[in-house]
């Protein structure tokens, strides 16, 4: 994931991960209208683009959208290996009652995000673990029975709620732990470079010589560009790790990651709190903007290049409705998916939080609720069984959220009911 948090992103986070294949297409080097290109099969080959210079434009490579890839579970031994274990966990004494707001919770997000959980795991042996290191989870067969039960898209928030308390049980894991938000931006881009939109966002290179040079020696002669932007927001978007492109005509595309080069990352709103230009409460990412603006081309290029990592993008054709993909190889889906830490909870488990939440940007102090997500994402800051990152959606308006989302939440797992009265649950 990783999966825009104004001052918590400029002080660190990561980049979500992607899992896609690309293809390549062609378009006229214009910033008129174009006909989106039809998707090109995987099996056929893809069409040789020469490298792009500052002048020309540049061109997207867009991918088709493939089937669910989730990341690989290690083969199933005999015996499930001794697990890494969260706190304590038994199941709730009387079940839904115990959650404090449940009723009139709204769930529709989370079984649109388990809906496609389900259709990935449809593909799994039925005797394989979740996660081998985590069999208090089950194996897939014990999820085929409430993945059939699931209602379909046309489902609504009562059809939902009651799904969940027919098909499952709360489980606590005990304790607090934080929770932050993320959201994937939109940006405005420009397929030619000017006065104001002069940054370029890259594609992989071809080399990983060149794909692992620091970030000052990455540069549209070593890549191929896919669009310019303005510094602030490409620089935001590598550390969202994806976002959406929209060209002046009105034509989108997802910036997909597709890689960076093996550098640490370095916040450049610590670099200018350390030379007294803002201070911890005043850093945001306006305040960098107007920074920038204020100092020019040359010193902003500066700033930038104090951070070593670069992230590599590709394009895809946006789905209306969805996320980016996450670490399990699923689209995101707007206050349904979670990213956790992999160690401690499979990709796919049902998550029930509670805690405060923002209802509206600069709300920091937030409002007192429950949400329902999905453990469909990880990332570099995420560390521990009861630290989350819940994806907020695409666009400012998410933005605005997300970045003042940062409190303590309780958690429970919700657990088909044989599973979790079966005693695998029971430390």
């Amino acid at each position: 994931m990783w999966a825009l948090k104004p001052l918590i992103l400029c002080l660190g986070f990561g980049a979500l991960g992607a899992c896609t294949t690309t293809n390549k297409h062609t378009s006229p080097p214009t910033d008129a209208p174009i006909a989106a290109p039809e998707p090109v099969g995987p099996s056929e080959p893809a069409p040789v683009i020469p490298p792009v210079d500052v002048d020309p434009a540049p061109v997207p490579i867009l991918a088709p959208e493939p089937d669910p890839i989730p990341l690989p579970v290690p083969t199933t031994p005999e015996v499930p290996p001794a697990e890494i274990q969260p706190p304590s966990t038994a199941p709730l004494s009387y079940g839904f009652s115990k959650l404090s707001f449940w009723q009139g919770a709204d769930t529709l997000a989370a079984l649109t995000a388990f809906r496609r959980t389900c259709a990935a795991w449809a593909k799994k042996p039925e005797g394989d673990w979740l996660n081998p290191r985590l069999p208090r989870y089950g194996q897939y067969k014990d999820w085929r029975d409430v993945c059939a039960k699931a209602p379909n898209e046309t489902a609504d928030k009562h059809m939902a709620a009651l799904y969940f308390q027919k098909n499952f049980e709360p489980v606590q894991l005990g304790g607090k732990g934080l929770l932050t938000a993320y959201y994937s931006p939109q940006i405005d881009v420009r397929r030619r470079a000017d006065d104001e939109f002069y940054e370029p966002i890259l594609a992989l290179p071809d080399t990983a010589e060149v794909q692992n040079l620091p970030r000052k020696d990455i540069n549209v002669h070593t890549s191929k560009v896919l669009a310019y932007g303005r510094p602030i927001d490409v620089f935001f978007l590598q550390i969202q790790g994806s976002g959406q492109i929209k060209f002046s005509d009105g034509t989108i595309y997802r910036a997909a990651y597709d890689g960076h080069n093996s550098k640490e990352y370095k916040s450049i709103g610590s670099v200018l709190i350390a030379r007294g230009h803002m201070t911890k409460d005043t850093a945001s990412k306006q305040a960098i903007e107007d920074w920038m603006q204020a100092v020019g081309r040359e010193k902003t290029r500066a700033l930038i290049n104090e951070n070593p990592r670069y992230v590599f993008f590709k394009t895809e054709y946006v789905v209306e409705g969805e996320g980016p993909k996450g670490a399990a190889g699923l689209a995101l889906t707007s206050m349904g998916s979670l990213a956790i830490d992999p160690q401690y909870h499979p990709y796919g488990a049902l998550i029930w939080l509670e805690g405060k939440f923002p209802a509206r940007a600069g709300d920091y102090i937030g409002e007192d609720g429950g949400r329902l997500v999905v453990t469909q994402d990880t990332g570099g800051a995420i560390k521990g069984s009861l630290r989350g990152d819940v994806f907020f959606g695409i666009g400012d308006e998410a933005g605005a959220r997300a970045g003042v989302m940062k409190h303590q939440a309780t958690w429970t797992v919700f657990l088909p009911k044989a599973l979790a009265f079966a005693g695998a649950l029971v430390s």
